[in-house]
């Protein structure tokens, strides 16, 4: 990472001067030039393992000091509050490296191109391994120096079309259900297995999924000198009480960062109503980032971006999505914008958290969202 450019965005990154981080901007721009030497480096990396692959040759030192640091764990660790662990490494401190599929690469160079472009972290670069792409994504924690992170799945539906067709029964998936809820399937049931669908059916209608149209993956939040904490149990929040006391937990009481998610979300929306790339693409299990930085010093901003296009798929023929409508066998509604309503609605509220701080002088959870934390602790 710290070379040419890199260094010196490295130095510019952990400067005292506090004009750079004014400016959202010039903070991403900075991170992204660090990434820009570690990006050449790998990709002369990649260029050495496939002429090593063609030629049947040892790998040259340049994917060998890839691989050796993308798998040392001490030096590449990065924050990640829910999804599979293992398809991703970090690269540096402004990329991470994602396992992937060609439709989450087509994705991220389809939004790119449009209006939705700043609601995206940059996929700097992209190479194929077989089937799995690895994607270079921009490592959006990478501004923020004590990153306080919310993963919110969107979307009523969050199974594929062909997901619904199959009838193949899982055992693993009904063990995953028992490990949530011992009493979700009889023994019978948990013999035979269930289809994915039901599981994923299951997993909509235990949190808030199916009746409002976004749920909450996993809450990080990080402040001072303390050790993070987690908000326990959030996947299986329904109610949208419990669903205010979590983000009003997660905001620790802060009308400032509260009002800089909402207005972020406002405008995506705006710039998703009005996208034709948005309205003729599916997006099934995506989730919305909300980013704050935890340490009062921090000058970056709140931000949300929009993320995880896996199952991202474009519509065939004329087919237009209102991504509001009711789901039905074929007509690929996903209600993201049922979420993403429901979500602003949540978000634009007075927060019930508001001030209440410890003598610090920091906001702390009412003792009703503190009892309701505990009680979370307890189901988990």
């Amino acid at each position: 990472c710290e070379s040419g450019g890199g260094l010196q965005a490295v130095r510019l990154l952990r400067s005292d001067d506090r004009s750079l981080w004014r400016s959202t901007h010039a903070v991403r721009e900075a991170s992204l030039r660090t990434a820009d030497a570690c990006i050449a480096d790998a990709q002369q990396g990649e260029a050495g393992r496939g002429e090593a692959e063609a030629g049947g040759a040892e790998e040259g030192p340049q994917w060998r000091w890839l691989r050796n640091r993308r798998f040392n764990a001490a030096t590449n660790a990065f924050i990640q509050v829910a999804g599979h662990s293992n398809l991703f490494e970090r690269l540096c401190e402004s990329v991470i490296i994602k396992q992937s599929s060609t439709p989450e690469r087509a994705a991220y160079e389809g939004i790119s191109a449009t209006p939705l472009g700043p609601f995206v972290p940059r996929c700097l670069c992209a190479c194929q391994r077989g089937e799995v792409q690895l994607l270079y994504i921009e490592d959006l924690t990478a501004r923020y120096r004590r990153p306080c992170v919310m993963d919110v799945k969107v979307g009523t539906r969050t199974f594929l079309e062909a997901d619904a067709a199959s009838t193949r029964r899982r055992v693993d998936l009904a063990l995953k259900m028992l490990a949530v809820d011992p009493a979700a399937l009889s023994e019978e049931e948990a013999a035979a297995g269930v289809t994915k669908m039901e599981y994923m059916r299951w997993r909509e209608v235990t949190s808030s999924s199916a009746t409002l149209g976004w749920r909450i993956e996993g809450i990080r939040r990080a402040r001072g000198g303390a050790a993070a904490s987690h908000y326990p149990a959030p996947k299986l929040l329904r109610e949208p009480e419990q669903l205010e006391q979590a983000v009003g937990w997660f905001c620790e009481g802060r009308p400032a960062v509260r009002r800089a998610f909402a207005a972020r979300l406002a405008e995506l929306r705006a710039a998703l109503e009005a996208s034709r790339w948005f309205a003729t693409h599916e997006l099934v299990s995506s989730s919305l980032l909300l980013l704050y930085d935890g340490d009062p010093h921090g000058a970056a901003p709140p931000g949300l971006w929009m993320i995880d296009f896996a199952k991202a798929a474009p519509l065939d023929g004329a087919l237009v999505l209102t991504h509001r409508a009711p789901w039905q066998p074929g007509n690929c509604e996903d209600g993201y914008l049922t979420g993403v309503d429901s979500l602003l609605h949540l978000l634009s509220r007075p927060d019930p958290l508001a001030g209440e701080c410890n003598p610090s002088g920091r906001s702390r959870p009412s003792r009703r969202a503190r009892g309701a934390s505990q009680s979370g602790a307890e189901r988990a």
